[in-house]
Order: structure tokens, then C-alpha cells, then sequence
């Protein structure tokens, strides 16, 4: 959410960021008529229980006939003023839920990913002396993977990890998980599931799509979180936190289930866009300052190319333009991962500065000298399964194996992934 504030001394601002944004600014428009209506009706508000009060004020000993009378007109008054403003809340709440947080000035100005912008490129492509295959048909080859028997039990867009490769799903998993807890980072396995009114203060959707957004289960108020940012960024509703604590910093693991909506036709091979799928990710909390919450974001991409350096994947980190922005969030880097078996780079992590968007419908909050003021808050991917099949894909031979990074040999207790014989 915004601070009502900015909408209020600075509109151009949020009006330059809608349009950069691709939103419609009509959405603005009618948050500031209604707040303006919003001013009035309180200015009406305190008006009459100033009255109120100077009647009761004027009241020796028992009051008059007329006084009582006036002390009902006053109150009948009053009531109806404050359902006019509840009314005019709600009214105003449902354009300010849809304004987006402000993009940082140094943000690539685009419509969609496409006007995404490549900062850095890092290592060099795999050279094969034939041609490589995808993660599917290699997957399938070894009977590591299975998107067959997953579209016969559950439908499209799912997949099974068998075998070595289920233990190389949970080697990479863990592998990254420890790395944060050596970093000083929290663990978690938070729940996989969040009430409604949890789920709209994470900032992503109105109230309107909640149960439409996102996998569900509406008899129980309950939905299936998208990433585990979901459920660990909410941890701290409702609470001041000590500024000596900050930043805190969590590393968590846990399924994640996504719709895919809007993707019909897109990515159906394979286990690229799946509906759920493994991740490990980074959440930190750290002190209302741009500055220090900026570093901690380009902290955590540090930390998401030392693990693809260490896995040696070739990848680039893409700044994304306003057009590619999430709600929430003030700034995000991609990581994209070379993938030679599609002849392309596709997404494998994003790091973002979401500031104190989401903090405000949370009501996170730290005190410093004395005054309860909004915290900043950061998500980044460390790995999902797409680094996976990632590793399939890179590490490839020609007879079908595949070499197992070095640095996750302790984890899966073999260094290939052979043909049966």
C-alpha cells in the first residue's frame, strides 16, 4: 500500500508511475476525488463532536428538556456522518489497493520483459560436439523425470522426480538452504497454505481476484502460497520491532503453487511452468532507510550468483523494467540461466526492494527514536527446481549422463546420473 500521504502532497509522482507502469491512471484519479470527499466528511466529523462536546460542557446540574433533544439530534447527526465515512473508506480503499509501489528513479522505463535490460553477463556457453537435448527428453531418458504419468494422476503442467533425480532435487535444495543458515540467515519451512486477509496484505492482488489469483480452498478461507514469502513476510504482522535486530534475514523452503494463468500454450513441454514446484528463498526486514534496503538487495543477487558461479551455470542478470515490475515492488533483478537444450536463457531467480509497500498493509513496523515507523522488505529466489533442470541441461555427455556438480557431490552421494544399462 502507499502512503496515503504521497497520494496527497505528490500525485504527479504516482502518476508518472502508473504510466510507466502500463496501469491505468484513472485508478488515481478517482482515489483522489474520494479522498478529498474523505477530508470533507471528517472536517463535517469533528465539527459536530465539537458541538457535541460543547454541549455536554454546558450541562449544570440536570440537562434541559432542549438539551437532551439536541444532545439526540446531535448524536443521530453524528452516526450518519460516520457511515458516510465508512462508506467513502471502502469506496477509496478499493482504487489506493491497486496503486502500485513507485518504481526506483533508476529503473528501466518498458511495457513487459521483453524491455528488460541486461546488466551482466557471467561465464561462457557449454560447447557440445553434438546437439543437446532438453531436461525432458534427458529426464525421461535416465527415468528421472515424468511428466506422463504426472498429466495421467494430476493433469498438465506437472511433473515427477524419480530416482537419482528426486535425490538431486533435495541435494540442490538443501545444498542452497545451508549456505543461508552459514550466511547467518534464519531457517524456516513455513505453512504452505495462508488465510485470505493474510494473503492481500502481501500486496499482490486486490481483494477482489484473491481466491481467482491463486490456488484455493474458499469454504476454508484459505489459500496456497505462491512462494514462501507468502507465509514468512506476513511472520511479523502486527509488530514494532527492535532496530537493534534489524536486518533480519530468513531463508525458507517449501512448495509453491502457482496457476500459471495467462500462459495457455506456453512452455507445455517439459517442466519449465508448472503449477507447483520446489524453492528456496531469502526474506530480510530491514530498517525504512532506500539506501540500506537497496544494498541488501543487491546483497542477496551477490548471494544468488555465488550459488550459480559455485554450480558453474552460465547466466545473466537482467534489470526489469516498469512494465515487468510486480505490485509491491520497488526495484527486481532476473537471473536468467543459459539453457542449451532450448537454445535460450530462461528465468531461474529474482531478487526485489519491495520497501515498505508491503510493511503498510502488514503493519510491520520498528522504533526509532521513539516513533513507530514502517519497515522495508526483500524477497529473493535462491534456487527453485528450474536451476535443475538447469544442471540436466549444461552438464549433459553424449551418451545421455549427466555430471553432477562438484559442490553438491556431498549432498548426493554420486557425481553422474548414467544410462540403465
Amino acid at each position: 500500500m502507499i502512503d496515503i500521504n504521497l497520494l496527497r502532497e505528490n500525485p504527479e509522482t504516482i502518476k508518472k508511475a502508473l504510466q510507466n507502469r502500463q496501469k491505468d491512471i484513472s485508478i488515481l484519479e478517482k482515489a483522489i476525488t474520494l479522498d478529498k470527499k474523505y477530508l470533507e466528511i471528517i472536517g463535517e466529523l469533528e465539527a459536530l463532536r465539537a458541538k457535541q462536546n460543547q454541549l455536554s460542557k454546558s450541562f449544570k446540574g440536570t440537562p434541559t428538556s432542549d438539551q437532551i433533544s439536541e444532545g439526540k439530534v446531535l448524536k443521530d447527526q453524528i452516526k450518519i456522518v460516520e457511515e458516510k465515512l465508512l462508506k467513502n473508506n471502502a469506496e477509496k480503499f478499493v482504487y489506493l489497493e491497486q496503486i502500485p509501489n513507485i518504481p526506483a528513479n533508476d529503473v528501466p522505463v518498458g511495457k513487459d520483459e521483453s524491455d528488460n535490460v541486461v546488466i551482466k553477463t557471467v561465464g561462457e556457453k557449454p560447447v557440445f560436439d553434438f546437439t543437446p537435448k532438453d531436461h525432458i527428453d534427458l529426464g525421461e531418458a535416465l527415468d528421472i523425470l515424468d511428466v506422463k504419468k504426472a498429466a495421467e494422476v494430476s493433469g498438465s503442467r506437472f511433473g515427477y522426480f524419480k530416482g537419482q533425480g528426486a535425490v538431486l532435487e533435495m541435494s540442490l535444495m538443501f545444498y542452497a538452504f545451508q549456505k543461508l543458515v552459514a550466511k547467518g540467515f534464519v531457517g524456516m519451512i513455513p505453512p504452505t497454505m495462508v488465510n485470505a486477509l493474510t494473503e492481500w496484505k502481501c500486496g499482490y492482488t486486490s481483494n477482489k481476484n484473491l481466491f481467482g489469483a491463486y490456488y484455493s480452498s474458499p469454504e476454508d478461507n484459505l489459500i496456497f502460497i505462491s512462494s514462501s514469502e507468502h507465509s514468512v513476510v506476513p511472520y511479523h504482522m502486527d509488530e514494532v520491532l527492535n532496530s537493534k535486530d534489524l536486518p533480519i534475514k530468513y531463508v525458507n523452503y517449501s512448495p509453491c503453487f502457482r496457476r500459471e494463468a495467462g500462459t495457455y500454450g506456453k512452455d507445455m513441454k517439459g517442466m519449465l511452468r508448472v503449477h507447483n514446484f520446489n524453492k528456496v528463498e531469502m526474506n530480510i526486514f530491514t530498517l525504512p532507510d532506500l539506501k540500506i534496503s537497496d544494498a541488501a538487495c543487491l546483497e542477496m543477487l551477490a548471494i544468488e550468483e555465488e550459488i550459480m558461479q559455485e554450480l558453474g551455470l552460465h547466466y545473466q542478470v537482467v534489470q526489469n523494467c516498469t512494465g515487468d515490475l510486480p505490485q509491491p515492488n520497488r526495484r527486481m533483478y532476473d537471473t536468467n540461466t543459459w539453457f542449451p537444450g532450448q537454445n535460450a536463457f530462461r528465468e531461474t531467480q529474482s531478487c526485489s526492494n519491495c520497501s515498505d509497500y508491503q510493511a503498510r498493509r502488514l503493519n510491520t513496523k520498528v522504533k526509532i527514536d521513539g516513533q513507530n515507523t514502517y519497515v522495508h522488505i526483500l524477497n529473493a529466489t535462491v534456487v527453485t527446481d528450474r536451476v535443475l533442470l538447469a544442471i540436466l541441461e549444461n552438464f549433459q555427455t553424449k551418451d545421455g549422463s549427466i555430471n553432477i556438480p562438484e559442490v553438491l557431490w556431498p549432498f548426493t552421494g554420486f557425481k553422474v546420473i548414467s544410462p540403465k544399462l
